[in-house]
């Protein structure tokens, strides 16, 4: 019998390259696939998992009591590197192999999108040209500035080198920093709180757990530097946004750019919709061709040499 791959988030089809299929059919497996066009109700996924050989997973939950139908599980690989809807202490206990995605220089270009979106006032001008208008807001160059980036893995990393053409200064708060890296990307480590008050832009790129949670919240926010621009392209929940909204209304902040929120999809009564100094987007910072692409190729790679006996291309455990 074929030993099952599983792919329950809706957008597989999109997202999971052919030639990531061609490697997982033509070494035996059999796709299952969520084919609905809708998210799974956890029934229909436990259906779908219960006898799966590896997962292939979105953003969909896998606690201890969907993971408790997992008889034959062997490997689980996030399409994408945040893993804070996994029970990794469960799949550690389970001896399941867990991977990840590379897709640190999409997210980095976006972040540096955002920023240069949120000093050149880009959504402003967009709308008053669209509505028949011809304002001219002024804007801030990035040349000069301090850029502060909480959390330098992979992503971090990448924003640090795209960084280096526009003479900013570059400092970095990260407690597994690699001082390594750091100095060859002339990255100046310091605490976070160092961090928010020198930086004229924050970029967030660290993971979502217990420790991180609200990171930014009212009393950090404060320790910001005044007039300053805060980007995250991680996770929603690293923010406080009612602190941030009041931040960027009373003027503290000059502007924020965010892909991610405390809720997802974004609600439409979320007061963040009403603050102009905004760039908003819909969590799509690592959805570009080339990283799906090769998100489907390592996702497939792995799964292939967790049944050689090794590990995954980018493990987490």
């Amino acid at each position: 019998m074929a030993r099952k791959v599983a792919l329950p988030f809706r957008h597989h089809g999109q997202l999971f390259c052919n030639e990531a299929r061609s490697l997982l059919t033509e070494a035996g497996f059999e796709l299952v696939c969520n084919d609905t066009g809708r998210k799974l109700t956890r029934d229909e996924q436990k259906d779908m998992i219960r006898d799966a050989y590896a997962i292939v997973a979105g953003t969909e939950i896998y606690d201890e009591d969907m993971l408790s139908v997992c008889r034959k599980l062997k490997a689980i690989l996030r399409f994408g590197v945040g893993t804070d809807n996994f029970a990794l202490d469960v799949l550690r206990r389970m001896g399941v192999r867990v991977g990840i995605i590379a897709n640190h220089n999409a997210v980095a270009e976006f972040a540096l999108t955002l920023i240069l979106s949120a000093l050149k006032n880009i959504p402003l001008y967009d709308a008053a040209v669209r509505g028949g208008g011809w304002n001219r807001y002024p804007m801030w160059e990035l040349n000069g500035k301090t850029v502060g980036i909480v959390g330098l893995g992979r992503i971090g990393l990448r924003l640090a080198e795209l960084l280096q053409g526009f003479h900013v200064q570059v400092v970095a708060y990260d407690p597994f920093l690699n001082r390594e890296a750091a100095a060859r990307l002339n990255v100046r480590p310091v605490a976070l709180e160092d961090l928010l008050a020198c930086a004229d832009v924050v970029s967030l790129h660290l993971p979502l757990n217990e420790h991180t949670w609200h990171i930014m919240d009212r009393n950090a926010i404060a320790r910001m530097k005044d007039g300053a621009v805060l980007i995250n392209t991680a996770r929603g929940a690293l923010v406080d946004e009612e602190a941030l909204i009041e931040a960027l209304n009373n003027g503290k902040l000059r502007a924020a750019g965010l892909d991610v929120y405390e809720t997802e999809p974004i609600k439409t009564d979320n007061p963040v919709l009403l603050v102009q100094n905004t760039v908003l987007a819909p969590h799509v910072s690592a959805l570009s061709y080339e990283t799906n692409y090769e998100a489907g190729i390592v996702c497939a790679r792995s799964i292939l040499q967790v049944a050689e006996g090794g590990t995954p291309v980018y493990p987490l455990c």
